[in-house]
């Protein structure tokens, strides 16, 4: 398996893992848009040809990351697949110099909630209504090291 940087031609792929494994549906302009905004921040894993996870982020402001979206097929969970693209992503912050990592993770969604736990993320704020579904959302922050 790699980490590598997204590109095109994984759209199809990745726009199914958000399908299956975030239950969301969004414009493939999307994709390309944060490809575009920073690259460094959009990368899949590959497996034999597969792309089976991927996270996206951006620099949302001067020094800080937000991560959009991150997914594994079910069928790779368990391998710390998540977990080897969060050490590439601080890896990529850190040398484009951004220091604080944050994320939006539905209140329901305690299993995303550990797993950013054990990261290093802490809850630093709540949005009420931030999914379509009007579900609510805990803002966390990670301070990364340099």
């Amino acid at each position: 398996m790699i980490i590598r940087q997204f590109s095109p031609p994984d759209l199809r792929s990745v726009m199914e893992i958000v399908k299956t494994s975030l239950s969301e549906t969004y414009p493939p302009s999307l994709y390309l848009t944060l490809h575009n905004i920073w690259g460094d921040g959009f990368m899949v894993v590959e497996d034999g040809g597969r792309i089976v996870a991927f996270v996206a982020a951006v620099e949302s402001e001067r020094h800080i990351a937000r991560v959009l979206m991150l997914a594994v097929l079910r069928e790779y969970r368990g391998r710390s697949l998540g977990s080897m693209l969060m050490k590439e992503l601080y890896t990529r912050c850190v040398s484009n110099g951004i220091h604080t990592v944050k994320l939006e993770v539905r209140k329901s969604n305690k299993v995303a909630m550990t797993f950013y736990e054990g990261q290093g993320f802490s809850v630093t704020g709540e949005l009420k209504n931030f999914y379509i579904d009007g579900e609510g959302a805990f803002v966390m922050t990670k301070i990364l090291e340099s």
